[in-house]
């Protein structure tokens, strides 16, 4: 990567600060901006497609062959775009090497300049960016959720380990990434950056996650986040405005935050924003046909009764305890707070998810943002497992005949945003 002048640098400030004062403007006024992951880069919709090239001239038109939202919504789409930089890692040169035009794919077979482009579409079109990172496990090069050595995030901050030199690799692949996104007039783009996601007091599910308190701990995760960010910093990364992200089920029985999660909390001055993922597992035939584990019993909030059902009222109720319990401390650290990743596995077997569930979740609560995960392409050979609206009356996946809970999508759509103009979507975003 080019070095930059300071002249850059501090343009790269200035964009990180217009977003921040943008987000911060939204959750003043009691807004909630939609997002939807990977919305561009693949979807559902009519047999399952991939995105069209970015580089195109169609722009974001707001037809079915950019996002499935935008065919379910007709002329709108979602106003926040998630992405991901998971198989950075595996780009042969990606420290130095020009990742704009590079044809190199990232892990989701998403080329790597696309993403790039992608990106800089949502940017003029008013829209905001975030990124996460699957990250693979620096100490054995296995996926991100190989946990065979449970001192990995010990040994990723520890310098002269194999972890630190492939993790540092790593990171200043990640600032060549974020200095190329650059508009035509040369200014860097904001991104809302979420790295090292959703710290969990119960089993780990990323090699970041797996703190306990003889091998990694969390002072070492705080370390993690600590040298990453000073790293991309000391590279000159300054557009991005930083999002720490905790797992579902954070609270103890009492409503109060496990301490190991207290502790994992990055230093104040590294990060703006604090929000946590969920997601309602629905235990129902087919989530058993298509996920055998689904027999394995899911627990409450005290991480020890068995919550078998864990059906619609338990997951708004604890949702929404958790909302509250996340805001108050957004407040104390003064951060935003926000839903960084909230869904359903299967909904269609809830054709009113959207107005029974996430309508009551949001409801009277306080948050920036929330982002539904992403529509997976059919010849991705995953078939069951998305979470936004979609119809494809010639496909093969049972929800496919099924049109319910697209409407039911429209009318969370229109209670929400036509009526009262509190979720905004990408035509009402442009006017914050």
């Amino acid at each position: 990567m080019p070095q930059l002048t300071q002249q850059q640098i501090a343009a790269g400030k200035l964009a990180a600060d217009s977003l921040h004062a943008r987000i911060n403007q939204i959750y003043q006024h009691d807004n909630i901006v939609f997002g939807h992951h990977d919305s561009l880069a693949y979807g559902r919709s009519h047999n399952g497609w991939r995105g069209t090239s970015p580089t195109s001239t169609d722009g974001l038109d707001f037809n079915i062959d950019q996002s499935d939202i935008a065919y379910a919504l007709t002329n709108n789409a979602a106003g926040l775009y998630g992405w991901d930089l998971m198989g950075l890692e595996d780009i042969t040169n990606a420290d130095t090497i020009n990742l704009t035009t590079s044809s190199a794919k990232l892990r989701n077979e998403i080329p790597v300049k696309d993403v790039i482009a992608w990106i800089k579409k949502v940017h003029y079109s008013g829209g905001i960016n975030t990124v996460c990172w699957h990250m693979k496990n620096p100490s054995n090069l296995g996926d991100y959720n190989n946990l065979s050595n449970k001192k990995t995030l010990k040994e990723a901050v520890t310098p002269n380990t194999t972890a630190n030199r492939n993790i540092t690799k790593w990171i200043n692949a990640a600032a060549n990434f974020f200095t190329s996104l650059i508009d035509d007039n040369g200014n860097p783009i904001p991104i809302l950056f979420r790295p090292f996601h959703e710290v969990t007091n119960f089993s780990a599910f990323f090699w970041w996650n797996q703190i306990d308190s003889t091998n990694s701990t969390p002072a070492h995760y705080k370390l993690l986040w600590q040298n990453t960010i000073m790293q991309l910093y000391n590279k000159g990364v300054q557009n991005l405005v930083n999002v720490f992200c905790i797992q579902d089920f954070f609270l103890d029985y009492q409503g109060n935050f496990f301490q190991k999660i207290l502790d994992c909390i990055p230093d104040t001055n590294l990060y703006d924003v604090i929000g946590f993922d969920a997601y309602q597992r629905l235990n129902t035939r087919q989530h058993k046909i298509n996920h055998p584990n689904a027999n394995v019993l899911f627990l409450n909030n005290d991480g020890i009764t068995p919550d078998p059902n864990f059906n619609r009222t338990n997951f708004i109720t604890r949702i929404r305890q958790q909302l509250d319990a996340v805001n108050a401390l957004a407040v104390q650290l003064n951060k935003i707070p926000a839903l960084t990743e909230i869904g359903a596995d299967y909904f269609y077997d809830d054709s009113s998810w959207w107005t029974n569930t996430l309508q009551q979740i949001i409801a009277n609560k306080h948050l920036a943002y929330l982002m539904t995960w992403r529509n997976p392409a059919y010849h991705q050979n995953d078939a069951s497992t998305y979470y936004a609206p979609y119809y494809n009356p010639t496909g093969l996946d049972i929800s496919d005949m099924d049109i319910n809970y697209v409407h039911n999508f429209v009318a969370f759509y229109t209670n929400n945003t036509i009526n009262t103009n509190r979720v905004l979507f990408l035509n009402e975003l442009i006017d914050v």
